[in-house]
């Protein structure tokens, strides 16, 4: 039989009570009432730009845009950048990426950023995002200003939380930006995705989608404009459903996506936020999966993925994932009088990840069959198909709470960020075909032996706060500067039954604390050009799985950190849109395994540094007749400082080009994109060599096509127009770099296509 997953409650708190910090910060918030004449920016707290109640995330409406350049680029940089960023604005992600897309595929257009395709198909499967080099979980991603992401590190999910429908814009900060940057990874900076900004005015939007792997895509926005007799309040809601077959045999996907956004003013000078969102996803890919060898790619396939037939392992009915989450917020943005302004944010969000799979590597063993599995703490072999149920939970809570004070030309910003985590892991074996426990690990002293079938079950916890505070003194009328103090204190608790990885019980407190300085300086050389230099500190917080050993209490670690070096120029004028930086990045405390340990009792150390350095650029320019262009580059390094030598998983170019047109009823655009060389291992062991791929979108725009509707919106997407199915990643067998039979690959997706339509009520 298939063993059924069990659906989780997504209210579940793990036992644990609302922290009492967080019903006071979000009661202070809302009982404040004041209100104020004076206009106080009040910035945000974890990025360079606002995620509130304007109209548009178009650049048109940003004051420091200039010109049809900055209307129609795919990425730019503010005039008022005190970091290199590069701003991705909704239109360009609606034009160009496929409607069933995720933040990763906006995000790596930006330079210096690689990574956000899936083997599965756009949108299909889980992506990451490369920066200059960082990993995921080596950088932040915030929503709306909030940062989020897994507990056993800050990873990231790419299609757990927030479908393209949900996405207002993105924009890459590379660095750790200023103090009030909030994240656990401000280390390599951050991917900031906004949420969709609400219409004065009313609207209804169905929308429909269709395209290669039976990909579907139904969904519905409505906007409610202002409703004066509700006091101005305006809110939007979408619904959206999504299916396919995904780019890979048998590994079919599926997505509901349900969310609220409503704006309520209270008074003059006071904005009450609330953000409601619900995802459901399902995906069949077996848990082990990392790639096909060579030679069963040569059998079977570069889109091989599950069987159907249920006496092997790779059968798709039993390797399922089941994810539910919740993402809300409730935000107070007021200003006081007095030149003062409170800002605060406070949210939930939790992951419920359900999954059962085979417990062999389906990938690199399609023909897997019955293998022998233990009924009895005997150890009596039988015959069955080996498997498991995992699970993975957690529960977040959060605010973020900043106070602005105007002086004249200057402002100061204090707050603090505060967050508790709740978290449960478990694996449990069992035979997949009668449902029976599967005795299959190895005994370890101090663990019951009627746990021999449980490979860990832990719970784990966080509280950690950063305080901050800055100044931006503008020195002169085109000078500013802006220093900067932030500290960062995490406590991470481990209670495990079995823990993960070691299988031994584990209990143990760790306490991380980093003072972090900053400096920033943006200089306005006239109105069309304007530099930016930045010093700043980054943190990194070390990740649970350094202490899932037995060896756990003599792994001593401080976190990793870097310090950033940074200059960058920005123009902007009605033809042209383009800036550049330069960068260095000291990256120390690198954590390493001790080679005196063992792989299966690892004790940890901080070793030596890595050196990030390099060059990138960003430019649009309009011509005549609403035709652009578009290039961006990036020359990247990353050194270890002990041997010289690259380290693994940083690409050494990137590039984009790209050919837009928008004029009318008409657009369309034409995209390359291309990640140079790179190294698997570490000491530039086993090159890999570029990945590319080149996408095309037409659309139009059709004015009341009748049935009521103001437009109808037809577009058409072909995505790797090429069909170039570079492989994505490699897991190399060997770790001396040499190749090997046993070798995995993933490989890029082959040539798509969606079509999609919108009307507007």
């Amino acid at each position: 039989m298939v063993i059924k997953m069990k659906k989780r409650n997504n209210c579940r708190v793990l036992g644990k009570s609302i922290p009492a910090w967080l019903v006071l910060t979000t009661l202070a918030s809302a009982i404040n009432t004041a209100y104020a004449a004076d206009t106080v920016d009040l910035g945000t707290a974890g990025t360079q730009f606002d995620s509130g109640s304007t109209e548009a995330s178009d650049p048109k409406t940003d004051p420091t845009a200039k010109g049809r350049a900055a209307a129609v680029a795919p990425t730019q940089t503010s005039l008022d950048a005190t970091q290199p960023e590069s701003i991705i604005n909704k239109s360009f992600i609606e034009d160009t990426k496929s409607p069933v897309t995720d933040y990763t595929a906006a995000a790596a257009v930006a330079p210096g950023v690689s990574g956000g395709v899936s083997a599965n198909g756009p949108g299909l499967g889980e992506a990451k995002n490369v920066l200059r080099g960082f990993q995921d979980g080596e950088y932040n991603v915030t929503y709306d200003g909030i940062p989020w992401g897994d507990t056993n590190g800050p990873t990231h999910h790419s299609t757990a939380y927030f479908p393209a429908s949900v996405i207002g814009g993105v924009t890459v900060e590379s660095g750790p930006g200023n103090a009030s940057n909030m994240g656990q990874a401000t280390f390599g900076g951050s991917v900031n995705i906004t949420s969709n900004p609400l219409t004065s005015t009313q609207a209804v939007s169905p929308y429909f989608a269709y395209g290669s792997w039976n990909t579907r895509l139904e969904g519905a926005t409505y906007n409610s404009g202002t409703i004066g007799q509700l006091g101005d309040v305006r809110y939007s809601v979408d619904v959206q459903d999504m299916a396919s077959d995904g780019a890979r045999k048998n590994m079919g996907v599926g997505a509901q996506n349900y969310n609220l956004k409503l704006e309520k003013p209270l008074g003059s000078s006071t904005l009450f936020t609330i953000f409601l969102n619900h995802h459901d996803n399902f995906y069949y890919q077996n848990d082990n999966d990392k790639g096909m060898t060579v030679a069963n790619t040569a059998i079977y396939g570069k889109d091989y993925g599950l069987g159907t037939d249920p006496t092997k392992a790779n059968y798709y009915g039993y390797n399922l994932t089941h994810k539910n989450t919740n993402f809300h917020y409730a935000r107070l943005q007021s200003e006081l009088g007095g030149g003062w302004a409170i800002d605060s944010n406070a949210y939930y969000y939790d992951y419920h990840n359900n999954t059962g799979s085979s417990s062999a590597n389906t990938g690199s063993s399609p023909t897997a069959g019955e293998s022998s599995v233990y009924l009895t703490t005997a150890h009596v072999a039988t015959l069955g198909m080996p498997g498991y149920i995992k699970t993975n939970e957690y529960n977040i809570f959060g605010n973020i709470f900043k106070a602005t004070k105007k002086f004249d030309d200057n402002l100061m910003r204090v707050g603090v960020w505060v967050e508790q985590a709740y978290t449960h892991r478990s694996r449990t074996d069992f035979d997949l075909l009668t449902g029976a426990a599967n005795y299959d690990q190895t005994a370890v002293p101090g663990v019951y032996t009627t746990y021999n079938n449980v490979q860990y079950e832990q719970n784990s916890s966080w509280f950690q706060y950063q305080p901050f505070a800055e100044f931006e003194w503008a020195a002169t009328k085109s000078l500013t500067i802006t220093p900067g103090i932030k500290y960062m204190n995490t406590l991470l608790n481990v209670q495990a039954l079995v823990n993960q990885s070691s299988r031994v019980p584990q209990t143990l407190t760790e306490d991380f604390t980093k003072t972090l300085p900053f400096l920033t300086a943006n200089y306005k050389i006239n109105p069309q050009w304007s530099a930016y230099a930045q010093y700043a500190q980054g943190m990194l917080v070390p990740d649970i799985s350094y202490y899932q050993s037995s060896g756990a209490s003599n792994t001593n670690i401080a976190p990793q950190t870097s310090t950033n070096y940074q200059l960058g120029l920005v123009h902007k004028s009605d033809r042209i849109a383009t800036s550049g930086d330069i960068y260095y990045i000291d990256f120390a405390n690198k954590i390493a395994q001790d080679p005196t340990s063992s792989s299966s009792n690892p004790v940890y150390y901080n070793q030596g540094a890595v050196v990030y350095k390099g060059i990138e650029g960003q430019i649009t320019y309009a011509l005549l007749n609403g035709y652009s262009l578009y290039a961006n580059g990036s020359i990247n390094h990353a050194t270890s400082k002990d041997t010289g030598l690259e380290i693994a998983k940083a690409p050494e170019t990137t590039t984009t080009l790209g050919v837009l047109y928008k004029k009318g009823a008409l657009f369309g655009s034409l995209m390359y994109q291309r990640t140079g060389t790179q190294y698997a291992l570490d000491g530039q062991l086993y090159k890999m060599g570029p990945q590319s791929a080149a996408d095309f979108n037409i659309g139009y725009v059709i004015k009341h096509p009748g049935m009521g509707a103001k437009s109808l919106r037809v577009q058409l997407g072909v995505y790797n127009i090429f069909n170039n199915q570079d492989y994505l990643s490699v897991k190399p067998a060997n770790s001396n770099g040499t190749t090997s039979a046993s070798d995995l690959f993933q490989y890029q997706p082959e040539r798509s296509f969606m079509t999609s339509a919108k009307l507007d009520f």
